[in-house]
């Protein structure tokens, strides 16, 4: 009586290439992922302050691309209130603001 040897595992010839296209595929990937510097997008819009006025209502002073406005909000509804004056638009005198 003859004892068969195991013979190894071979994956098969498809498998190998499946593995193979996909090494290729993530070696191109992080080669071209270190050429490219991938910048992320700043926010355009900046909550700078708000102010509870009770009963779910608030104001809030929202900075957009470099220009604030007044925004106010009620549980069903928000408004935009006023534009406000950016800062080289205002003038300090004798501690009252005036507006140019």
């Amino acid at each position: 009586m003859k004892t068969r040897r195991a013979k190894p595992y071979r994956r098969p010839a498809v498998l190998r290439q499946v593995i193979g296209n996909f090494h290729r595929l993530l070696s191109a990937v992080t080669r071209w992922s270190q050429t490219v510097s991938l910048k992320r997008r700043e926010n355009q819009m900046r909550l700078c302050e708000t102010l509870s006025l009770g009963d779910r209502r608030f104001l809030a002073v929202v900075l957009v691309e470099q220009q604030k406005y007044l925004v106010g909000g009620a549980p069903n509804s928000v408004a935009l209130l006023a534009k406000l004056p950016s800062q080289a638009q205002m003038v300090r005198r004798d501690d009252e603001v005036h507006l140019l």
